[in-house]
C-alpha cells in the first residue's frame, strides 16, 4: 500500500482500496463489464497504515464501472462514517 494518503479529512487518513471482481456470467454470454468494489482504510493523520490505530471499512454497494468512480466512492465513504452518516461503523476507536 502507498503510505500517501488519497485525502486527509478531520484529522484522519483515509486510503481506498480497490478491487476487481468477476461479473457474474449470463447466457447468452456477452463481454462482461469491468466491476469494481471498494474499501477505505482509515487511520488518524500521521500514523501509519495497518498500524494499532487503522481499521478497513468495506462498501456494502453495488459494483463500480471503474477504478475512479470506485476511488471516490470509497473516499467520500470514509468521510461519512467520520461524520457519524454511517449507521453502526465509528472511528471513535482510533
Amino acid at each position: 500500500m502507498n503510505n500517501t494518503p488519497s485525502a486527509c479529512y478531520k484529522g484522519f487518513d483515509l486510503y481506498p482500496l480497490v478491487y476487481k471482481i468477476q461479473p457474474a456470467q449470463s447466457w447468452p454470454r456477452t463481454k462482461p463489464d469491468r466491476s469494481f468494489n471498494a474499501s477505505v482504510v482509515i487511520c488518524r493523520e500521521g500514523h501509519r497504515p495497518g498500524g494499532e490505530r487503522t481499521r478497513v471499512f468495506r462498501l456494502e454497494s453495488t459494483p463500480w464501472e471503474n477504478i475512479g468512480t470506485a476511488r471516490r466512492g470509497a473516499v467520500k465513504f470514509g468521510e461519512d462514517i467520520i461524520n457519524g452518516l454511517i449507521p453502526g461503523e465509528s472511528v471513535a476507536t482510533l
